[in-house]
C-alpha cells in the first residue's frame, strides 16, 4: 500500500491552521513533512513543537534538513538535542519521526547525537546514487547503495519529472545491488532543478570563501514563489528562496503498481513549490 503525505514547506502548522486547511490535511494524509528542504534561513526550532502536535494527531513525521554552513550546522544540531529531550520526557514517538538528510554535515550530527530516528536520503543528494536523463532513471551501481546502507539510510527521496521513468531496477545483479534494498519516496507535482547558497531575494551574495554565520533574512521567500520566463527554456520555471523548480501538473503513474516498479511506497503531495 502507498503511504500518502504532504509537504508543508514554508508554511507553518499555524498557517495550515489559520487557512482552515489543517482538518482536511491530518484527514487525508498519514505523514507530514515539516521543516526547510533547501535552505538553513529556514531553520527554527518550533518545528519540533509541531511535530509534538501532529503526533499527537495520531500524524506521522518526516523533518526535512536542508544543506548548511557552519550557521546552519549550529542550528540544526540545536534542533537535534531539543528533539532527544523530547524523546526522553515521551512527548515523540521516535518509531514515528523520520529525519531526511540533505547534507553529509546534517548526517554526522545525527550520528554524533545518536539519534534514534530513521534517516533519509534527501532529494539534494539524490545524484550520489541516481542518474536521470528524459525518461530514464539509473542506479549508478551497487557501491552507492551500499555506503548510503551502512549509514543507515535505504530510503531515497526523489521528484517527479511527469513521466513513468525507465529503470535499471529489473537488472540490478549487473550493477552490483538488490532493487529489494531500497525504497523511494516521490515528492508531485514540483521537480526542484537546482539549488543555490544564497537567495535572490533575501541573502547578499556570499563568495564560496567567505563565511555565512553572519547573513540573516526576512524570510521573504515564505510570501511566494515566482515565475521565471526565459527565451531558451520553453517551460515556465518556478522560483522559491534559492532553489529553481519546474510544475508538472498531470498524474504521472496509472496503478499503484505502477510505483511498485519504481520501488515507491510513499507519495509526498507539495501544494506550493
Amino acid at each position: 500500500m502507498i503511504e500518502k503525505g504532504i509537504r508543508l514547506g514554508t508554511m507553518t502548522l499555524e498557517d495550515l491552521e489559520r487557512s482552515g486547511g489543517l482538518g482536511a490535511a491530518v484527514r487525508s494524509f498519514a505523514w507530514f513533512y515539516l521543516g526547510p528542504e533547501f535552505c538553513e534561513n529556514l531553520l527554527d526550532a518550533s518545528v519540533c513543537e509541531e511535530a509534538v502536535r501532529l503526533q499527537g494527531l495520531g500524524r506521522k513525521i518526516c523533518l526535512l534538513t536542508p544543506m548548511l554552513s557552519e550557521k546552519g550546522a549550529g542550528l540544526t544540531d540545536s534542533v537535534f538535542k531539543i528533539l532527544l529531550k523530547l524523546v526522553r520526557r515521551g512527548r515523540i514517538d521516535a518509531e514515528r519521526l523520520e529525519i531526511t538528510i540533505n547534507d553529509f554535515g546534517a548526517l554526522e550530527l545525527a550520528k554524533r547525537n545518536r539519534l534514534p530516528f530513521r534517516l533519509n536520503a534527501g532529494r539534494l543528494l539524490y545524484y550520489n546514487v541516481f542518474e536521470g536523463a528524459g525518461d530514464w532513471l539509473k542506479i549508478h551501481n551497487g557501491l552507492a547503495l551500499k555506503f548510503f546502507r551502512e549509514l543507515g539510510i535505504t530510503r531515497y527521496e526523489l521528484s517527479t519529472t511527469g513521466v513513468r521513468p525507465r529503470t535499471n531496477f529489473g537488472r540490478g545483479r549487473s550493477y552490483g545491488f538488490d532493487p529489494r534494498s531500497f525504497k523511494v519516496t516521490l515528492y508531485y507535482p514540483y521537480l526542484n532543478l537546482t539549488s543555490a547558497r544564497a537567495c535572490m531575494l533575501g541573502m547578499p551574495y556570499v563568495p564560496p570563501e567567505k563565511s555565512a554565520e553572519g547573513v540573516s533574512c526576512a524570510r521573504e521567500c515564505r510570501i511566494c514563489p515566482f515565475e521565471i520566463d526565459h527565451p531558451s527554456i520553453k517551460e515556465k520555471l518556478l522560483l522559491r528562496g534559492n532553489t529553481v523548480f519546474l510544475h508538472f501538473p498531470d498524474k504521472f503513474y496509472g496503478s499503484e503498481k505502477d510505483l511498485a516498479g519504481l520501488r515507491v511506497d510513499r507519495l509526498v503531495y507539495c501544494p506550493f513549490p
